[in-house]
């Protein structure tokens, strides 16, 4: 089922030119969308109180932005904004020393703090059901401010072609809820391809494209990683609280939606269309607009505040039997147990743009693409469960995709599944320089710069323990196992039983893990002496091609 609703932006009036930079990490700074900047490329603010740019020799310095990963981009021709990041819009930023960090090095790097960012901080994320009603009611307060507050940074409105170069620059002021909002929108929107014989900004064949920047791949949970810290970043910005942390809601084994109460992040008026009710009843849908998209290229198309409300249904789509239910502990349990973080999906080919086929991954267990409730850890296309399934239990704005983030719930969705990811670092060593490095779609390979992250962030530098970023959760220990003795209990000894996963054996596979790249250095060996055998035998390179064919299955992004 498909969701409309007309949304919301916080908005000022489109920059020209603009004027006193300041810190905080966004899509760009306002002082580097002037149309000088812009048309050099270069994003080198100078921090307040400083007169060299980036703050000068101890803090940061103005280089040359050096591009890691090389993606194909064949496919993708006429909406190259988000290609090789953000080497459309700059390609020299500051470069930050130390522990300074942010466009301008004027902030710290997560997890430190202080004058000179040389202080450790950490902080505890709590469930949500075990704090206080204040303490709740604080962040339910936090984010009503943080709705409120204009960012420092600003929003592209339309695509960088329309830009004249530089020379037009088209960006809109936003809060800075709505900014974390539009970043979630502007990873995972459509993406626009040349139409043959017609105009540039429409899609091709009238066909709906897949360039998804945090999903359906290894960077599904390094990206919502950095992506929730920035949010907690926002909110000690508004609240001048640095000792926030987001709390998380452990749904698993769950039969209800225990936070869908006006005592925690609204309840559900059926008789009004299912809107939110409490605090957050007046909150609207941001970003809604793929038809003004796909029609002119025009980007989260809002120029004045709607009343479109935030929707949610809790129990699921009554045509979807599977999503009725949050998923179950043994699930959860079983996504641990697998050792590999990632794998290549069977008959891949770069151009197909996603991991979602990938069997005995963990990444694709907890993503929600393979099969955890009957413990085989295999994609299958009626597969929707852990991350997927509770956006589609909820039923409503944060089952779309592209519009999930608006709903506040989804805070408290994303902590849980870091914390699951957690757990599953702890428990498995995990190195980061483990993270996949081959044949990774485009924008999430080791070391490709997260779309839209502003200073520039790699999935490298977020596949590390939560610890390195200054902050914890109350329930594990540093084993990844479960503080409280019962439950510690229970989850040892169900992961031992778990079944080992196993890739099916009817068809030729290609796979890497994130862990091990000889492994899959060995497998394109053997494959090519394999190809070339059969060569030899049948004479023809007919053989070669039947090898090499794709998975034709393609992938209908209507629902999370």
């Amino acid at each position: 089922m498909a969701f409309h609703y007309i949304s919301k932006l916080i908005f000022g009036l489109t920059v020209a030119f603009l004027i006193a930079p300041e810190e905080v990490t966004a899509l760009f700074p306002k002082v580097c969308v002037s149309p000088e900047n812009l048309s050099a490329k270069e994003c080198c603010p100078v921090p307040d109180g400083f007169t060299e740019k980036c703050g000068g020799p101890g803090r940061g310095e103005c280089v040359n932005l050096r591009l890691m990963v090389n993606d194909p981009h064949e496919m993708f021709d006429g909406d190259l904004d988000r290609f090789q990041w953000p080497m459309k819009f700059f390609n020299r930023t500051c470069k930050c020393q130390g522990n300074f960090d942010g466009a301008s090095c004027s902030t710290c790097m997560f997890g430190w703090t202080g004058v000179n960012c040389d202080t450790k901080k950490s902080r505890t994320r709590r469930n949500i059901l075990n704090m206080s009603p204040k303490e709740v009611n604080q962040f339910k307060d936090y984010l009503l401010r943080a709705k409120e507050i204009l960012d420092d940074y600003v929003i592209p409105t339309t695509l960088y072609r329309h830009m004249d170069n530089g020379n037009l620059p088209q960006f809109n002021e936003i809060s800075l809820y709505d900014k974390l909002v539009y970043y979630h929108y502007y990873t995972a929107r459509e993406n626009l391809v040349d139409k043959s014989g017609g105009e540039p900004h429409k899609l091709n064949g009238g066909a709906r494209t897949v360039a998804d920047f945090a999903h359906l791949g290894p960077a599904f949970p390094t990206w919502h990683r950095a992506y929730l810290l920035m949010w907690e970043q926002a909110i000690h910005k508004v609240a001048g609280d640095n000792d926030f942390a987001l709390p998380y809601w452990d749904w698993a084994g769950q039969t209800t939606c225990q936070v869908c109460t006006d005592e925690y992040v609204g309840g559900s008026d059926a008789t009004n269309g299912h809107r939110l009710t409490g605090t957050f009843s007046n909150f609207t849908t941001l970003c809604h607009n793929a038809a003004e998209l796909r029609s002119n290229g025009t980007l989260c198309a809002n120029t004045e505040p709607s009343m479109s409300p935030i929707i949610r249904r809790p129990g699921g789509h009554p045509d979807l039997p599977a999503e009725q239910t949050l998923p179950s502990k043994q699930a959860v349990y079983y996504a641990l147990s697998v050792e590999t973080y990632d794998t290549i999906p069977v008959d891949y080919h770069p151009t197909d743009k996603t991991w979602m086929n990938s069997h005995c991954s963990f990444r694709n267990i907890l993503e929600g693409f393979a099969d955890s409730e009957g413990f085989t850890g295999l994609h299958s296309s009626d597969v929707h469960q852990i991350h997927n399934q509770v956006h589609l239990y909820l039923n409503g704005t944060i089952s779309e995709v592209p519009l999930s983030a608006n709903d506040p719930i989804f805070l408290l969705h994303h902590s849980n599944i870091d914390r699951i990811f957690e757990k599953w670092i702890r428990r498995h060593k995990v190195a980061s320089r483990q993270f996949p490095s081959e044949l990774t779609p485009v924008g999430q390979h080791r070391d490709s710069y997260m779309v839209p992250f502003f200073p520039v962030r790699t999935n490298d530098e977020f596949f590390k323990r939560s610890d390195v970023f200054g902050y914890t959760y109350d329930d594990i220990d540093d084993q990844g196992l479960s503080t409280e003795p019962q439950e510690r209990e229970r989850e040892i000894k169900a992961i031992r039983r778990m079944p080992k996963c196993s890739v099916p054996t009817q068809t030729f596979s290609l796979l890497g893990t994130g862990h091990d790249k000889t492994n899959h250095s060995a497998g394109i060996h053997l494959y090519i002496l394999i190809t070339l055998g059969l060569i030899a035998i049948a004479g023809s390179l007919i053989i070669v091609g039947s090898i090499w064919r794709r998975n034709t299955k393609k992938f209908q992004y209507q629902q999370i």
